[in-house]
């Protein structure tokens, strides 16, 4: 038997995509007209985010009893590595100097673009690795409404990055956002519970889903 669907079931990886999204293309702005040498090709800027995001969704758990275990230490990595950012980008911003030599370069680069966007790709790869080991159709794939929501966070971040006071504080707006999703995702992993006949239930115990919806975010 398949279980219905939980309405609110898309709204943790459109959250998480926005994030990525937000994420992106702050450090992108930053990286490309705050720094010098090779931090303005927009290439290199977009392969290093690109590149990190594929690593962490192929770095998605195998199902396993203890995976919504993993599911939630990917969540708290994800906001410190949110943290990460919001600290080295106000630190930027309050010292433009900070990111005018190489080893500052290189150092935006690897916490600004690479580190949240692969924080992002770890959490998806979970939320499609929880997706996979319970009853088929239950809940919907991450994919298409991460993308959804990456498409969001472009467009807010497009909207709202020239009246911010500072560029980091986009970034502070997804640490909200990612516990948010957290939370959101617990409900839905409580009402599928709910949902579930006795024998998908048991199903998707032995795959790590809780017996109650606690919020994946610290």
């Amino acid at each position: 038997m398949t279980a219905r669907q939980h309405p609110l079931d898309w709204v943790a990886p459109v959250l998480v995509g926005a994030c990525a999204a937000i994420a992106g293309e702050v450090a992108m702005g930053m990286l490309i007209y705050a720094g010098e040498g090779f931090m303005r090709s927009l290439t290199t800027v977009l392969t290093v985010e690109v590149v990190a995001l594929g690593m962490g969704l192929w770095a998605a758990p195998a199902p396993h009893a203890l995976l919504i275990d993993r599911l939630r230490r990917r969540w708290m990595f994800c906001i410190l590595a949110f943290l990460a950012a919001t600290t080295f980008g106000v630190a930027w911003s309050l010292v433009p100097s900070l990111g005018s030599g190489p080893a500052g370069q290189a150092m935006g680069m690897s916490i600004l673009a690479a580190l949240p966007l692969f924080a992002c790709g770890t959490v998806l790869g979970g939320l499609g690795s929880v997706v996979r080991s319970v009853d088929p159709g239950a809940m919907r794939e991450p994919g298409a409404p991460a993308a959804l929501g990456a498409g969001l966070g472009f467009v807010l971040t497009g909207l709202l990055l020239p009246r911010v006071p500072l560029p980091a504080s986009m970034i502070v707006a997804c640490l909200i956002l990612l516990s948010a999703a957290g939370i959101v995702f617990g409900i839905v992993l409580d009402a599928l519970m709910v949902d579930l006949p006795d024998e998908s239930a048991e199903e998707a115990m032995e795959a790590g889903v809780p017996a109650s919806g606690e919020p994946l975010s610290p």
